[in-house]
């Protein structure tokens, strides 16, 4: 077995053991989940959710990668890849009792364009993204793509205090269909499935374990990724920087945008 394909797996166990998990925690102890136990290593206060979930990823890396995440920060095993990950994409969603967060992973390098392989779980559903560079997206190990054209797109927006002027503008465009979920990582899976045709966070406000996981696959579905200023979406895999995400099926649904 070749060390990516290693990697992959460990990847797939991390998710799995999150998702029976967070589940096992939910129906047992659903009011502490919210609980804020300290301050994360991206600025954030870390929940109960986060932690539990993060824990998981950690203890089944077993040092095989690097790890960088919101709540502890880059550990460094000493790995030529880094694992990225998001433990609990949507940990808002998650702590009020709405059916929409993920787990995001990753495997890099040094940047966003290096990323080998990408894996988003829905917690929920247990549907599961899959990318690997230059081989296509997958949707539970079936190959999906975007949908290029509609009369009738299917925006998704960041809204609330994430939101811009620029953001609301576009509630105001009638083809428009908005919706605002809550989970970037699985929003931007929806286009690489053909659900919707866009996913916009106007501020630059994401970090890269937010999108990290999700930029891959909406490539290799053949959809595209931009910062609010029109450029191809390509950042450090570290927690300093702060990005603004534009998703498309198509540079079409730009149009209006930038």
């Amino acid at each position: 077995m070749s060390e990516i394909e290693e990697l992959k797996e460990i990847c797939m166990k991390i998710a799995e053991g999150i998702e029976d998990r967070v589940r096992e925690e939910k129906q047992k102890n659903f009011r502490q989940l919210s609980q804020e136990l300290y301050m994360g290593a991206d600025g954030t206060p870390t929940q109960r959710i986060d932690k539990i979930a993060e824990d998981i990823a950690l203890s089944t890396v077993s040092k095989k990668m690097n790890v960088l995440s919101e709540e502890a920060g880059f550990v460094d095993y000493g790995c030529e890849y880094t694992m990225v990950i998001d433990p609990v994409d949507g940990t808002r969603n998650a702590v009020h009792g709405i059916p929409f967060y993920c787990t995001s992973i990753a495997i890099g390098k040094e940047k966003l364009s290096d990323v080998k392989y990408a894996l988003v779980r829905n917690l929920l559903t247990g549907d599961t993204y899959t990318a690997e560079k230059g081989k296509g997206a997958f949707l539970n190990g079936s190959k999906i793509e975007v949908e290029k054209t509609s009369n009738e797109p299917i925006f998704s927006l960041a809204l609330g205090k994430s939101g811009n002027n620029r953001m609301f503008n576009l509630l105001n465009i009638n083809r428009l269909n908005i919706r605002s979920l809550g989970a970037a990582a699985l929003e931007m899976c929806l286009i690489a499935s053909g659900s919707i045709h866009a996913y916009i966070q106007g501020n630059d406000y994401l970090r890269v374990t937010d999108f990290a996981a999700s930029t891959l696959i909406v490539r290799e579905a053949g959809g595209e990724v931009f910062d609010i200023r029109g450029k191809l979406l390509d950042t450090g895999l570290n927690l300093k920087e702060r990005s603004s995400v534009i998703a498309v099926s198509s540079e079409e649904f730009l149009e209006g945008i930038l």
